[in-house]
């Protein structure tokens, strides 16, 4: 049995259109860093509307306006990114998963634009593109512009689209009708053994910028994985020497911790130490070892940049032009290394931060007191900074929930190169983060 499953990201300004061509034609860090050894960047199946270049979306979106005299809502998005997704091992069926040739990879490209536009409408698509340059596959990137039809003018209607769906499903909300309608339509369109991936709650991701393509991809993927073997049984039944078993518990370390970097990436906190905070406070009042009670706050935060260190994910690492690639070995998927070194990074702030608070514990004059930044680490703020933006997690954050979207008042249309302030917004499906 294979599954099928969607990934959804609102496209609302010109930005991030040209930011998804860039990643589209390997221009950008993440893009980049996706391609797999001895693959040729760029290699794959595309299409679009544009002119010269099927990867240019910002092109494509110009020739989708012109060709359906659509305008647009001010503030409205512009497009839905789909990342359609199936099981590879259903590629791999009829041949090798990276094989342009292979029939069931033309045929996932050819029907999930058809699955866009058969609730989208006709021509709504203007771009699709299934990547075969990338370790993974079976995912078609598809990019939807729905039109409808707004005081007798045909205006690009995002809202309208999906509520159709919402509605001809009979889904609670409109990203769990994107998913059972793609699983429905690859069922009968492409193999009738192809279900729906499992179910999981609408997340509140907020944004989706260019950076965090990779990672939103590889949890596309995880939707339509088959599960592992069980952790306990393969422990049980390997035999470890000393070193292996030492080696093994920092790498449980570290996943544990990109878990937790996962579920709470802004409320993250390093590991707690011998003391916590109170506790180190009231130490340093009563003596002159600094650096015993610095230690000991730390403590937790040290042990996991020791332990990434041994994997080659320390913040020297880190810190290099292509630091994203670090621990490939051992963290295969590019979202874990993302979240593991924004870890390290958030770890190594605090150590900076341990020092300087306990040193300032004596120093009454806020003027003498020592400021994190210039402490070791010093590369800890910009790392915390490159990786919260690798993430998305520099976007704000708004209170809406982004199932509900305001209908702007007065509808107006928008030249697509006019300059304004625009509010970047994304949507997710029902599968979790």
């Amino acid at each position: 049995m294979f599954k099928a499953a969607i990934r959804v990201n609102k496209i609302s300004t010109i930005a991030q259109l040209r930011g998804a061509s860039l990643h589209a034609q390997r221009h950008d860090e993440v893009g980049k860093a996706r391609v797999r050894e001895g693959a040729e960047p760029g290699f794959g199946l595309a299409w679009s509307k544009a002119e010269g270049n099927d990867r240019d979306y910002l092109a494509a979106f110009k020739a989708h306006k012109a060709e359906l005299k659509a305008g647009e809502r001010k503030g409205s998005p512009l497009a839905l990114q789909a990342l359609c997704v199936v099981s590879p091992e259903w590629v791999q069926k009829a041949g090798d998963l990276h094989d342009p040739a292979n029939p069931r990879n033309r045929q996932l490209f050819d029907q999930a634009k058809a699955w866009a536009e058969s609730w989208g409408g006709k021509g709504s698509v203007m771009a699709t593109r299934l990547d075969l340059d990338e370790k993974g596959g079976a995912v078609v990137d598809v990019l939807v512009s729905p039109v409808r039809e707004s005081r007798g003018k045909p205006v690009i209607s995002t809202n309208k689209a999906l509520g159709e769906l919402k509605a001809a499903t009979g889904e609670r909300n409109e990203y769990a009708a994107l998913q059972t309608s793609w699983a429905d339509w690859c069922r009968q369109n492409l193999d009738h053994e192809i279900v729906r991936g499992t179910r999981k709650e609408l997340t509140q991701r907020q944004h989706m910028s260019p950076e965090t393509y990779g990672a939103v991809m590889d949890k596309a993927r995880e939707a339509v994985r088959t599960p592992a073997e069980s952790l306990i049984g393969a422990l049980q039944a390997a035999e470890l020497s000393w070193g292996q078993t030492d080696q093994l518990r920092d790498y449980l370390l570290l996943r544990g911790e990109i878990s937790r970097h996962r579920e709470d990436p802004h409320g993250y906190e390093a590991p707690k130490g011998r003391l916590d905070r109170d506790e180190a406070h009231g130490a340093a009042l009563f003596t002159d070892n600094y650096w015993s009670v610095i230690n000991d706050l730390r403590r937790g935060a040290e042990q996991i940049i020791e332990a990434a260190t041994r994997f080659g994910v320390g913040l020297l690492a880190l810190r290099k032009p292509d630091g994203h690639e670090a621990g490939r070995s051992w963290f295969p998927e590019l979202a874990d290394r993302l979240h593991l070194g924004a870890v390290v990074a958030k770890c190594g702030a605090f150590c900076a931060y341990a020092e300087a608070f306990v040193k300032n514990v004596r120093l009454e004059d806020p003027k003498d007191h020592l400021d994190p930044a210039r402490l070791w680490p010093e590369e800890a703020p910009e790392l915390v900074e490159r990786y919260n933006r690798h993430l998305g997690l520099s976007a704000p954050q708004h209170s809406q929930p982004i199932h509900q979207e305001q209908t702007p008042e007065p509808e107006k249309a928008r030249d697509v190169d006019s300059p304004q302030q625009q509010r970047s917004r994304a949507l997710d499906d029902d599968y979790g983060l």
